[in-house]
Parts: structure tokens; C-alpha cells; sequence
């Protein structure tokens, strides 16, 4: 991978009623992890090479379907497993293809680089000359902070096999649980009345999520619906993504919406320092499994353009909670509706069942005009 040249500063939006890092040095690492999940650099002859590793491959499928090497294009979403279980790969790995969108292109504007797929409005400037409406695509891609998709990607698929196969990734917005419906996306409406959701997962806003179904009109009809996540990952797996949150005292990162990473004194962080660590960062990440959290072993930033849509996104507020909603696992503070999932974290002895009447301070971020806790803390804490 290319490095770290350079990354703008976010800045913090603190909204208040009543009421208000490290610089560790870059080191070398030079251990080829068993398993990756990234984007792909290059395919030549029987191998890959995946955020900076190279692989000989044994097989490559996607849904279950074998798929041909050949097939697999640079800036791809792809996860590399090796099946030896040792810290290091040793042999033919296995290659999951992991796009972002699946389905039919349409509406191609070749002048603005703008199309469609599956009801979402994308952008890609790169967009192959050769694909038409009509061709069915995957599309990968990494979240923005308006609820969208930066593309990376995109490639077409001749093979019939897999035509009929849709399916959507990305954060969950405007959840009805009443209705079984949410926003994924900035406008794609999803129905998951007739779902199966993965291992009985609880949906709310703020997770990142993968659906496969069928797509009518302007409605994505959900099958199968998973949150996504990092709880089972290998120790020793990297993982590339955006960065889309960190804790103020850079404690503690959140990576493409699907999981948290603990920074401690002993993270590595190469091609840059830990100052650089903010929303809209692309990094790699190589991490650890400890007491059911992920512990970042090494940080690696990367040289991709900064994405600074980021700025701004966070939002700290503080105040006494007004109420709270079981059902949509969401309080009022400062008269400002914040959702929270199984990625907020709760300290000072706080839960959700205890906020209503206490005065908090909460690290929040925005998608599609909804507000997710991050990070919720008694008011006037020093942790």
C-alpha cells in the first residue's frame, strides 16, 4: 500500500445546555498476516496481492459460488483467509469476494460519471467505458459521512449465475420498527418484515449491515439481513477501512461502522502517529481479541485522499436526559433524539435503563440527520 502524505484535521462540534494524545513513533512491521480484508493491489498469474501481501490462491467464490481469478479486478473488497490456522499465512489462501453493492446498472451518465445500482445514486469517475444499463455489477465501496458510498470500484460480471443476486451493505438510518423498514444509504428504503436476521442480531441505527433480496421499483424486499461486524475476527487479521469515530481522547476507534478498536501504549502506528487518528482517516489494522475487545496491535495509514466530508460530524453533547424509548433505544437530551446500539459504550457505571433524569455527557455522530451514541459518560467525569 502507499502511504500516509497527508490528512486534514477534524474539527469537534460541542453542543451544550445548561452546561462543556499520543504521538507515538511509526515502526516497521514486516509478519504477513493469515488473514486480510481490503482491497485488492494486483492479480498476476495465480496470486494476489491485498493491502500490501501477496498470496497464491487456491480458490475465490463469492455467495457461495466459485468465481474465477481472472475475474478479480484492482480496488476490489475482498477477505483472504488462510486455512493452515497459524499467525502467519503459509500456502494457497481462500479469497472471498466482499463488494458492497450487487444488482443492475442503469442510468450511466459517462459525462458526470454518475449511475445506479439497485436504487442507489453513486459516483465514479473511473467508471469502465465498457459497462452498459442493463449489465449487473459489483460495486465496492467505503462509507461517507453523509450516509453514502465513496466507490472504489467498479466491475462486471458476465457471469449469469449471479444475476439474480442483489444485495446492499451500509449503515442503518430511520429505523421503524414497527413498519420494518430502514434507510440504508441516503434514500434506499429497505422492507425486512419478511427477513431472516442473522443470529437473532437486534437491528437500530448506526450499524452497518448486509441485505440480499429483491429490489422492486424503489424498495429493496430483504431476505436476509446481518449486522456486520469485527467480534470474530483472528488475532492477527488486518482489517482496512475508514475510520468513523474516535473517542476525544483517542482511547478507542471505530472502523467502517462495524466495530471498535482499543488503542493502548503498546499500538504500533506506522506511516503516520496517533494525532492523525480521526474520522475519515483510511487506515489498515492489525489487532488482537482480549476480554471480548478488540486491542489494536499496529495502525497503519494509508495515503488515500482525506475524506473531508468527515469534518464536523461529531457532535458532544451534554445535558440531563429528558426520556428514554425502549423500543427504539433512544433518549432525549437537550431535546435532541440520540439512538444508541451495541457498539455505544457506557461508562461511570451508566447504562441505558439508568439515563433517564441523569445529567451525561455523550460523544455522538450523525448519519442522515440521525444522532448515534457513540460514547456516554456521567457529566464532569475525568474518565
Amino acid at each position: 500500500m502507499k502511504k500516509l502524505a497527508m490528512i486534514s484535521v477534524v474539527s469537534l462540534t460541542l453542543t451544550a445546555c445548561g452546561g462543556g494524545s499520543g504521538s507515538d513513533q511509526p515502526v516497521n512491521a514486516t509478519i504477513k498476516p493469515a488473514a486480510v480484508q481490503g482491497t485488492v493491489d494486483a492479480i498476476s498469474g495465480n496470486t494476489i496481492t491485498v493491502n500490501g501481501y501477496t498470496y497464491p490462491v487456491a480458490n475465490v467464490s463469492y455467495a457461495g459460488q466459485n468465481v474465477e481469478l481472472t475475474d478479480v479486478k484492482p480496488n476490489m473488497l475482498v477477505s483472504v483467509s488462510s486455512a493452515n490456522g497459524l499467525g502467519r499465512a503459509v500456502g494457497d489462501v481462500q479469497v472471498t469476494l466482499e463488494p458492497t453493492i450487487t444488482g443492475v446498472i442503469s442510468n450511466i451518465d459517462s459525462s458526470t460519471g454518475t449511475f445506479t445500482v439497485n436504487g442507489v445514486d453513486l459516483t465514479f469517475s473511473s467508471l469502465p467505458a465498457h459497462i452498459q444499463d442493463g449489465d449487473w455489477v459489483m460495486v465496492s465501496a467505503l462509507p461517507t459521512a453523509a450516509g453514502g458510498y465513496q466507490v472504489l470500484s467498479v466491475v462486471e460480471f458476465a457471469d449469469s449465475s449471479l444475476h439474480g443476486f442483489y444485495e446492499v451493505e451500509g449503515v442503518v438510518s430511520n429505523l421503524d420498527t414497527n413498519n420494518q423498514t430502514f434507510t440504508l444509504g441516503t434514500s434506499l428504503s429497505v422492507d425486512y418484515a419478511n427477513a431472516f436476521i442473522e443470529n437473532g442480531a437486534m437491528l437500530s441505527n448506526g450499524l452497518w449491515v448486509e441485505v440480499t433480496g429483491e429490489f422492486t421499483a424503489s424498495t429493496l424486499n430483504a431476505t436476509n439481513v446481518e449486522v456486520e461486524d469485527y467480534d470474530d475476527i483472528n488475532d492477527g487479521t488486518e482489517v482496512e477501512g475508514l475510520v468513523t469515530w474516535v473517542a476525544n481522547d483517542q482511547s478507542l476507534f471505530e472502523l467502517n461502522y462495524r466495530g471498535r478498536f482499543i488503542v493502548t501504549n503498546g499500538t504500533r502506528f506506522e506511516d503516520g502517529f496517533k494525532a492523525l487518528l480521526k474520522q475519515g482517516a483510511r487506515v489498515e489494522v492489525t489487532s488482537r481479541r482480549s476480554g471480548g475487545s478488540n486491542i489494536a496491535t499496529e495502525v497503519e495509514f494509508e495515503d488515500e485522499r482525506y475524506d473531508n466530508d468527515w469534518a464536523d460530524n461529531d457532535r458532544d453533547i451534554e445535558g440531563v436526559v429528558q426520556s428514554t424509548d425502549v423500543s427504539t433505544q433512544s433518549f432525549v437530551v437537550c431535546g435532541v433524539t440520540v439512538y444508541t446500539n451495541h457498539n455505544t459504550r457506557y461508562e461511570d457505571g451508566l447504562s441505558f435503563d439508568t439515563l433517564n433524569g441523569k445529567r451525561i455527557e455523550v460523544e455522538a455522530y450523525v448519519v442522515n440527520s440521525d444522532y448515534i451514541a457513540s460514547e456516554i459518560g456521567a457529566e464532569d467525569s475525568d474518565d
